[in-house]
């Protein structure tokens, strides 16, 4: 598996995991815009904070290097993806278009 194929098949397996959780957790969702705007806010911080980590660890030995990105950056990306539901969702609902 090449370098490319890796990034999509993390990104969109990130994407699968945060609708999957956006599913589960229906009643724990933010309430009103500013929750889901904090929301995310701090994926985008968690989301930073995990490619400075890979940046400090980059050199070590392959099998680790990807489970480092596999334990932090997939997380973060997930919480990326889920907040940016969650905001798509606060707009829905601002706007009217969400049907209800």
């Amino acid at each position: 598996m090449g370098e490319i194929d890796f990034t999509t098949a993390l990104a969109l397996g990130a994407g699968m995991l945060a609708i999957w959780l956006d599913f589960r957790v229906g009643e724990a969702r933010p309430g009103t815009p500013a929750q889901s705007l904090t929301h995310a806010g701090l994926s985008l911080v968690a989301l930073f904070a995990s490619v400075g980590l890979l940046s400090l660890v980059h050199g070590i030995p392959q099998a680790t290097f990807m489970l480092v990105v596999l334990t932090v950056f997939l997380p973060a990306l997930t919480y990326a993806f889920l907040a940016g539901l969650w905001m798509l969702r606060a707009l829905a609902d601002m706007t009217g278009v969400a049907g209800r």
